[in-house]
C-alpha cells in the first residue's frame, strides 16, 4: 500500500509540474505578443511622422543605443579608419605622415582621447571597415554616392578641392555635430601647413660645410676626390659631377645629418645602405659606394630619357626627393600633353605636388612633397658642376616661372628660344683639355698624378 501511495503522490507531482511548465510557456508567448502589439502601436499611432524612417531609427536606437560621442569620451579612445597611402597614412622612416592621419591626430587631441588608427592596405579591406560597427570615424575623402550604399553618415571635414568629406558611423549624431564644429576649412589648412612645415624640417641638413674646392687651378676639389673618381668610372660620368652632387648634399661633411635621417657625404639613408648590403655606410668611402649603386639604379630607371645629360637632371631630382615623386610629376606633365622627357617641363609639376590640386590628383601615387626642394637641388648641383669644369654640355634649367632668369640668358645670347623651350643646348665636342678662367695656362693633373691629394689610408685605384 505504501508503494502505491508513493506512486500516486509522484504522479500528482509530475502532473503539477507539467501544468506549471505549460503555464510558463503560455506566459512567455503572451509577453512576446504583447511586445509585438506595443511596437505596432508605436509605429501605427503617430500618423505620417511616426511611420517615417527617422522615427523608426529613433525607436530602434532606444532599444539599441548607438556608440556615440559620450561613449567615446567615457572610453578615452577614438577609432579612426583610413586607407594606406602617401596622402593619408604612410610610414616615413621613423614617423607616420599623411594629411588624414594628421587630421585624425588633431581630432583626438581636441577631444582629449587616445587615437587608434585602423589602416586598410587596399580598398577592399576599407570596404570591410565601412561595414564595421567598431569604427567611429572614417578619415578618407568619400563622395556622395557612398552615403546611399553604406551604413555611414557624412561629416566634416570637407575637402574643397574634390568636394568629398569624412564620415561617421550611422546614427552617431553627437559625434557628427562635434566634427562640424571642429573640422572647419581653417582647421584643415592649419593642419596641412603644419604637415608641410614638418616635411621642410626633414629636408634640412645639419652640416659643417667645407670649402667647395681646394684648388681649381690644380683640379683638386676635396680630400675625397678619389672616392668621387672611383664612382664616376663605375657610372661613366664626369667625376666633377659626383663631387658637385656631394657638396650640395653635405658640404663635404662626412658627419652631416638631415632631418629625415640621411647621413654622410652623399646623404645616404640607412635603409638604402641595407638595400645594397652595406652596413658601415657612415664611413666616407662606403657612403659614396652606396650612392654610386643608387645612382646607377636611377640612371637605369630613367633610361627612357634619350638625352644622357637631360637624364642627369631627373636623376639628381630623384636622388633628392625619391623616384616616385618624380614619376608623379611626369604623369601630371603627360596629362597636360607636355613632353615629360624634358626636365624644364617636369620641374613645374614638381611644384604642383606641393598643392592640393596637384597631389590629390587621382594619377598621383606618392602624395605631397616640398616641390621646390628637388627643383632647386638640380639647379644648384648643375651650377656647382659648371663652376668646377667651366662649361656644361647641357643648359642649367631656370626655376619654373622665373622669367627674369630666362630673359637674361636670351639677352646674353647664351641660348636660343628653342633651347630655352627644351632646356637643352648643343653638346660641345669633347676635347683633350678643359680650360676656364681658373685653369688657363696651367696643366690639368691626371687622376693618377702623385701630386694629387689622396685620402689617408686609401690605396685602392
Amino acid at each position: 500500500m505504501e508503494d502505491i501511495s508513493n506512486f500516486c503522490l509522484s504522479s500528482n507531482v509530475r502532473s503539477i509540474l507539467r501544468l506549471l511548465l505549460s503555464y510558463n510557456i503560455m506566459m512567455k508567448r503572451l509577453l512576446f505578443f504583447a511586445l509585438i502589439l506595443c511596437l505596432s502601436l508605436l509605429y501605427g499611432c503617430g500618423g505620417d511622422k511616426a511611420a517615417s524612417p527617422s522615427s523608426r531609427t529613433d525607436s530602434l536606437s532606444a532599444l539599441h543605443p548607438v556608440y556615440d560621442l559620450d561613449s567615446i569620451l567615457e572610453a578615452g579612445e577614438i577609432v579612426v579608419a583610413t586607407l594606406e597611402g602617401a596622402d593619408t597614412y604612410t610610414a616615413f622612416e621613423d614617423t607616420i605622415i599623411g594629411l588624414q592621419y594628421a587630421l585624425a591626430d588633431s581630432l583626438a587631441r581636441y577631444l582629449g582621447v587616445r587615437l587608434r588608427m585602423e589602416v586598410a592596405a587596399d580598398t577592399a579591406e576599407y570596404m570591410d571597415y565601412l561595414h564595421s560597427s567598431d569604427i567611429d570615424v572614417y578619415a578618407l575623402w568619400l563622395d556622395s554616392a557612398t552615403w546611399d550604399t553604406l551604413p555611414v553618415t557624412p561629416s566634416a571635414p570637407y575637402d574643397e578641392v574634390t568636394g568629398k568629406q569624412w564620415a561617421v558611423r550611422q546614427g552617431a549624431v553627437g559625434l557628427q555635430q562635434l566634427l562640424s564644429e571642429w573640422g572647419t576649412s581653417a582647421l584643415c589648412d592649419s593642419v596641412e601647413q603644419r604637415l608641410f612645415s614638418f616635411l621642410r624640417q626633414r629636408c634640412l641638413v645639419r652640416k659643417n660645410e667645407q670649402s667647395p674646392y681646394i684648388s681649381l687651378e690644380k683640379d683638386i676639389i676635396s680630400i675625397y676626390d678619389e672616392h668621387f673618381k672611383r664612382a664616376a668610372r663605375s657610372l661613366n660620368l664626369d667625376w666633377h659631377f659626383i663631387a658637385a652632387l656631394s657638396y650640395e648634399e653635405s658640404g663635404f661633411d662626412p658627419n652631416a645629418v638631415s632631418g629625415a635621417g640621411a647621413r654622410g657625404l652623399m646623404q645616404v639613408m640607412e635603409k638604402t645602405a641595407a638595400q645594397y648590403g652595406i652596413s658601415d655606410f657612415l664611413e666616407p668611402r662606403q657612403n659614396v659606394d652606396v650612392a654610386t649603386k643608387h645612382l646607377k639604379d636611377l640612371l637605369s630607371e630613367f633610361s627612357d630619357i634619350p638625352d644622357r645629360y637631360e637624364r642627369l637632371k631627373f636623376v639628381v631630382a630623384a636622388y633628392d626627393c625619391g623616384l616616385g615623386h618624380v614619376r608623379d610629376a611626369q604623369s601630371l606633365c603627360r596629362k597636360d600633353g607636355r613632353d615629360a622627357r624634358l626636365w624644364q617641363n617636369v620641374s613645374s609639376y614638381c611644384l604642383k605636388l606641393s598643392n592640393a590640386s596637384g597631389y590629390r590628383d587621382p594619377i598621383v601615387k606618392y602624395g605631397v612633397m616640398i616641390g621646390e626642394e628637388p627643383v632647386m637641388h638640380v639647379i644648384k648641383v648643375l651650377r656647382r658642376w659648371e663652376q668646377y669644369v667651366g662649361h656644361l654640355p647641357t643648359l642649367i634649367p631656370s626655376f619654373p616661372g622665373d622669367a627674369n632668369a630666362v630673359d637674361s640668358l636670351a639677352a646674353e645670347g647664351r641660348v636660343s628660344a628653342q633651347q630655352i623651350a627644351t632646356g637643352t643646348r648643343p653638346h660641345p665636342k669633347p676635347s683633350s683639355s678643359r680650360a676656364n678662367r681658373f685653369t688657363q695656362g696651367t696643366t690639368i693633373l691626371g687622376p693618377n698624378d702623385p701630386r694629387l691629394l689622396r685620402v689617408q689610408g686609401d690605396t685602392t685605384p
